[in-house]
């Protein structure tokens, strides 16, 4: 990006930094050091890990975050922090990111982590399940558990509905 030819406006705002893959953490420790206000929400999501799989969290938006600063006094400064790609642009205007939708993320986010309803299923409907010993099996959606991420189910065993309760990831409504 070549900061001469964009439009850049004098005031603290909010703006979309494209980063470098894995290293969200870096960045924003960076762009802390550099005494800027940085926004980066993550989401917590399953990943295998060896030959488990194992909570972690992972960025809410791969690949980007958000700082907001004064282009004039801290823009150069920001956009040569390492890990830094560029800033998000549309045609020679940087994207800036309203206040109200920083303001509806963090509270869509406590703690910088966002709750992620996974489970689209209503009570009633049919789901598959995907993984463990009951994967490629259907069952009927009975709820969702409250202050968990688990989900029950009920499966036809031997002529019977039997309830299951499994991790929320592991079934798709079909």
């Amino acid at each position: 990006m070549a900061q001469e030819s964009l439009h850049i406006e004098p005031g603290l705002k909010w703006y979309a930094i494209r980063i470098k893959v894995n290293r969200e953490r870096d960045v924003e420790k960076h762009l802390r050091d550099l005494r800027l206000e940085v926004f980066q929400p993550w989401m917590r999501a399953r990943r295998r890990i060896g030959s488990k799989f194992n909570w972690v969290q992972v960025p809410l938006f791969p690949g980007y975050l958000f700082c907001q600063l004064d282009m004039v006094l801290s823009g150069k400064a920001a956009r040569y922090t390492p890990g830094v790609k560029d800033f998000l642009v549309f045609g020679s205007r940087l994207a800036e990111v309203g206040e109200e939708i920083i303001a509806a993320l963090r509270e869509r986010c406590p703690n910088g982590v966002a709750q992620v309803d996974t489970v689209r299923a209503k009570p009633g409907d049919t789901v598959r399940i995907n993984e463990g010993p009951f994967s490629g099996l259907e069952a009927i959606f009975e709820q969702k558990l409250k202050g968990s991420e688990r989900v029950a189910v009920l499966l036809e065993i031997l002529g019977r509905q039997t309830r299951i309760v499994l991790p929320s990831e592991t079934i798709a409504r079909i």
